[in-house]
């Protein structure tokens, strides 16, 4: 990609002149134009001011730009220990006891942040991951916490992340449950169709409406049933990313 260090200054007005300016400098090969793409847009968003993170459950495939993780989903090492005797039971009650109490206090923190409250956090977050305890199960887990410590406190430089990703799993937990039930498709032409569709119902109930009359209206093209682009563009107008009370 040293090719476009050359470029950085140069503005693009449409998708057709970026496709254009590719082929001009012999950029070829679609994998080539998709990461030159990539980039592109990530720094045309950087150079207007967007601070991009992103946010999930730990998987490899999301850790890019700044990352944050899933506090529900860091707990679950500790939560899976098994204790062998009264005193493992003690520690693995304490590590979660004080696990999910940093938890609540950063709740506390996005509702009303101070660089104060800030610090009592991030101290008791090092306390935490640095306890011994005497089980090598809770041990690594701590250890693993202190490895992504970092992506879980994000929150106390961008109040707008949330805390859990539970939200976002919820959306996908039918269609998760359905493809183990029936083992997933044939071919990728029905993962596609399937996919589709679990996506298009799934809006639907999103957004209070009727799933069956919207495969009604677009199968009869009577055009009375609203456009779920509309629908999903007139609520981000007035939801915050981020800063819903469930968070």
């Amino acid at each position: 990609m040293n090719i476009l260090k050359q470029y950085q200054d140069v503005h693009f007005l449409s998708e057709k002149a970026w496709r254009a300016f590719m082929d001009d400098i012999g950029l070829t090969g679609s994998r080539n134009r998709q990461r030159a793409t990539e980039a592109m847009l990530y720094g045309s968003l950087m150079n207007h001011g967007f601070n991009l993170v992103t946010f999930s459950d730990g998987a490899g495939q999301f850790n890019v730009f700044a990352h944050a993780q899933c506090w529900v989903h860091a707990a679950r090492p500790l939560e899976k220990a098994i204790p062998v005797n009264d005193h493992q039971v003690s520690a693995q009650y304490w590590c979660l006891t004080w696990f999910w109490d940093i938890y609540r206090h950063l709740k506390a923190f996005k509702a009303s942040p101070s660089d104060e409250k800030a610090a009592r956090i991030r101290l008791a977050f090092k306390s935490l991951i640095q306890t011994q305890t005497g089980c090598s199960a809770l041990q690594e887990g701590l250890s693993g916490l202190a490895v992504i410590e970092e992506e879980l406190l994000m929150v106390l430089d961008h109040l707008e992340l949330p805390l859990h990703n539970n939200l976002s799993e919820s959306q996908i937990r039918e269609h998760v449950k359905r493809r183990k039930i029936s083992g997933g498709t044939k071919s990728e032409s029905g993962r596609q169709s399937l996919d589709t569709f679990a996506s298009l119902k799934k809006t639907c109930r999103q957004y209070g409406l009727s799933f069956w009359h919207y495969l009604t209206d677009r199968l009869t093209g009577s055009g009375t049933f609203p456009r779920l682009a509309d629908e999903i563009e007139r609520a981000a107008r007035w939801v915050s990313c981020g800063l819903k009370t469930g968070f």
